[in-house]
């Protein structure tokens, strides 16, 4: 278990290969790698929009 110092949120350790050590990594690799994050997290985004949109497909279908 690891606890954020900054706000005191609890992971679960190596859960999703994060959080990853940042120490010893070069100013340009951070910034790689914070793209690369930003990227993730508007593909993960994406695939929750269409989840939304395939659950209340579902919803109104049995509904009636």
């Amino acid at each position: 278990m690891i606890v954020d110092e900054e706000d005191g949120a609890i992971f679960k350790g190596g859960e999703f290969g994060l959080p990853r050590n940042l120490e010893g990594m070069s100013v340009d690799s951070l910034k790689d790698y914070r793209a690369a994050l930003e990227r993730e997290i508007k593909h993960v985004d994406e695939a929750l929009t269409h989840r939304k949109g395939a659950v209340a497909g579902a919803e109104a279908l049995f509904k009636n």
